[in-house]
Formats: C-alpha cells, sequence, structure tokens
C-alpha cells in the first residue's frame, strides 16, 4: 500500500483533505500539492470511496478520543 502520492511538478507528497461542493454541498476527498494549489488539485468524486474515508476517519477520531481518556 502506498502512504503518499508525489506532487508531479515539485515531488513534495500530497495532502488529503475533505473539500465540500460549492452548488452540491456533496463531500469530496481532494488531493493537494502543499507547496503551491497549482502543481496538483485533485478531488475524488465516488460515494462509496468518500464514505470509505469519513469512515477511517472517524474510527481514528474515536481512537485518539479513547487514549486521551
Amino acid at each position: 500500500m502506498v502512504d503518499a502520492f508525489p506532487c508531479p511538478v515539485c515531488h513534495t507528497d500530497l495532502e488529503v483533505d475533505l473539500a465540500t461542493g460549492r452548488k452540491s454541498g456533496k463531500l469530496f476527498v481532494m488531493f493537494k500539492c502543499p507547496v503551491d494549489g497549482r502543481h496538483f488539485r485533485a478531488f475524488v468524486t465516488d460515494r462509496n470511496f468518500v464514505d470509505q474515508v469519513m469512515a477511517l476517519a472517524d474510527a481514528r477520531r474515536s481512537e485518539s478520543r479513547e487514549k486521551i481518556a
């Protein structure tokens, strides 16, 4: 499994974030270059994939809360 995807321009690891559609308000998974967003920016709109990412993020948040408590 690949842990990081490099920017095709500067080879810095891309950031992964959640974005919201301006018109639709739907969630997207966004990959972007942290050095300059013009280098690379991509949005994944597949509902199943976005739901899996959200479930993984929720599980990680729950784990971190349990460690703090």
